[in-house]
C-alpha cells in the first residue's frame, strides 16, 4: 500500500463494524408481501484486508487472523464436529435467532453478539458454526454471505429472509419471525410424533399378540380339530382348513420367516421412502388412510400457511416465498401442488384459484386465502389460518385414541371371529358327519 503525499499513514486497523445498508429499492406504497419490480440495490461489501493491504510496518508482522479455527470448505462440516455434536437442532436455531435479535436491538455490535452466542452454544453443534461465521464476517463477508457458507445449518428460508433483511433493514424483527417459525416447527413435529406413538404402539402389540397366538396357542387347538376330523380334512369347512394351514406354516417355517420378512420389509420401506418415487407413492397412500390421512393433511396445511405467512411478512419476493414454502412441505403431493400453484400465480392467477385446482386444500383454506388476497392482508390471514389448524391438530392428537380405537376393535374382532368361526364350523361339520354315519 502506498503512503499518501502528505505523510499521513493510513490506519493500521480499518473499521470492522457494520456499515449502514443502502435503500431497499422497494416501493413503500405497495404491500409488504409484494415488492415493487425492479433490480435490487447492490449489497455493500466491506473491504477485505489481506497481506497486500497492510502497511509496511504491519507487513513485517505475522498474519494471525483466523488462526485457531479450522478452515472448512463452504457447505461442509468437519467429520469430528459431526461426531461430537451431531446436527444443529431447531430449538437451538430458535434460541439463537431470538437472542441475536435482542442483542442487535440493544445496539450491540454484530461480531460481539456472535461472540457471546458462540460461548453460550459452545457445547452444541451451533457453537463451531458461529465461530466460522465470525471468521467470514471479519474477512469482509456480510452476515447473509456468511450464512450462505453454512447450508447444512441454515436452511434456504433463513438465508433468503436474512438477505432481504439486510437490504431493507429491520434485521431484529426478521430474526424474531424466524425464531417464531422454528418454535412453531418444533411444536408441530412434536405433535406429529405424539400422534404416531399411540397407533404405532398398538400395532406393534397387536403383531406380537398375533405372533404368539399363531405359534403357541393355535397348534394345540388345531390338534384337537385334527383329532375330531379323523382323516376327513377334505370335508372340513374352508375357514377351518385355512386356520389349520396357518398353524402348520407357523410351526414349520413361519416362526422365523415372519419376523425376518417384517424386519426386511421395514428396511425396504425405509430405503424406498428415501427415493423420490417411493416417497411420493407412500405419502399418497398415507394421505388416504382414515384418521391418519386427515391428520397429515392438517399438518401440511399448517406448515404451508405458517411458512408462507412468515416469508411474505418478511418481504421475500412472492416467487421465492412460494418456492421456499414448497421445499418446506414434507408430503410430496402437497409439495408438487404448491409448486404448481407458484407457476400459476406467476402467470397471473390468484393463489386461491391455483390451490383450489390442486384439490389438496379444504374449502375453508381457499376461502381464507381468497379473503386475504381481496383485502391485501394475505400474511395476516395465513397466520390466523395456521393458528386455527394448529388448534385442530391439538384436538386430534388428544382424541387420537378415541378415533383409532374403533378401527383397532374391528380388526381384533375380525381375527377372533375368524378363529371362532373355524372351530364352530368344524364342530358342525364333524357332528353332521357322525349323524350321517348313523
Amino acid at each position: 500500500m502506498s503512503i499518501p503525499d502528505d505523510g499521513e499513514r493510513p490506519p493500521r486497523n480499518p473499521s470492522r463494524g457494520p456499515r449502514p445498508l443502502p435503500s431497499s429499492g422497494f416501493d413503500d406504497q405497495n404491500s409488504t408481501f409484494r415488492p415493487a419490480p425492479g433490480p435490487a440495490a447492490p449489497r455493500p461489501r466491506r473491504p477485505k484486508t489481506g497481506p497486500d493491504d497492510r502497511s509496511p510496518e504491519d507487513a513485517s508482522r505475522p498474519d494471525t487472523r483466523g488462526r485457531g479455527r479450522a478452515r472448512v470448505s463452504p457447505g461442509k462440516t468437519p467429520m469430528m464436529e459431526r461426531v461430537l455434536f451431531g446436527t444443529v437442532k431447531s430449538t437451538d436455531l430458535a434460541t439463537f435467532c431470538r437472542q441475536l435479535a435482542g442483542y442487535l436491538e440493544a445496539g450491540v455490535d454484530l461480531l460481539k453478539a456472535l461472540s457471546g452466542l458462540e460461548a453460550q452454544f459452545r457445547a452444541t453443534a451451533l457453537g463451531p458454526v458461529l465461530g466460522r461465521i465470525q471468521v467470514a464476517i471479519r474477512s469482509g463477508d456480510t452476515f447473509s454471505d456468511a450464512l450462505e457458507k453454512e447450508p447444512r445449518t441454515f436452511d434456504r428460508l433463513m438465508r433468503s429472509m436474512m438477505r432481504v433483511a439486510e437490504a431493507r433493514g429491520g434485521m431484529p424483527e426478521v430474526l424474531r419471525q424466524l425464531a417464531s417459525h422454528y418454535e412453531n416447527r418444533v411444536r408441530l413435529l412434536r405433535r406429529a410424533r405424539s400422534a404416531m406413538i399411540y397407533p404405532t404402539a398398538v400395532i406393534l402389540i397387536a403383531l406380537a399378540v398375533g405372533y404368539l397366538l399363531t405359534v403357541f396357542v393355535l397348534p394345540p387347538l388345531v390338534g384337537i380339530l385334527q383329532d375330531m376330523a379323523r382323516g376327513r380334512t377334505a370335508d372340513l369347512p374352508a375357514p377351518t382348513r385355512a386356520l389349520m394351514a396357518i398353524s402348520n406354516f407357523m410351526q414349520a417355517v413361519g416362526w422365523w420367516l415372519m419376523p425376518l420378512l417384517a424386519v426386511g420389509g421395514l428396511i425396504g420401506l425405509t430405503r424406498a421412502y428415501r427415493t423420490t418415487p417411493g416417497k411420493a407413492l407412500m405419502d399418497e397412500v398415507a394421505l388416504r388412510i382414515p384418521v391418519l390421512g386427515l391428520l397429515l393433511k392438517k399438518l401440511e396445511t399448517t406448515r404451508f400457511a405458517r411458512t408462507l405467512s412468515t416469508l411474505l411478512e418478511a418481504g421475500v419476493a412472492y416467487d421465492e416465498s412460494m418456492r421456499l414454502t414448497a421445499d418446506v412441505m414434507h408430503a410430496i403431493p402437497y409439495r408438487r401442488a404448491v409448486d404448481r400453484a407458484r407457476v400459476e400465480v406467476m402467470a397471473g392467477h390468484e393463489l386461491s384459484d391455483a390451490l383450489e385446482g390442486s384439490r389438496r386444500f379444504g374449502v375453508d383454506v381457499i376461502h381464507v386465502i381468497s379473503t386475504g388476497e381481496s383485502t391485501g392482508k394475505l400474511p395476516e390471514s395465513l397466520a390466523h389460518l395456521a393458528e386455527d389448524y394448529e388448534e385442530q391438530v391439538d384436538r386430534m392428537v388428544d382424541n387420537l385414541g378415541q378415533l383409532i380405537q374403533p378401527i383397532l376393535t374391528i380388526a381384533i374382532g375380525g381375527v377372533v371371529f375368524f378363529i371362532v368361526l373355524a372351530f364352530v364350523m368344524a364342530y358342525v361339520s364333524v357332528l353332521s358327519g357322525l349323524a350321517g354315519g348313523l
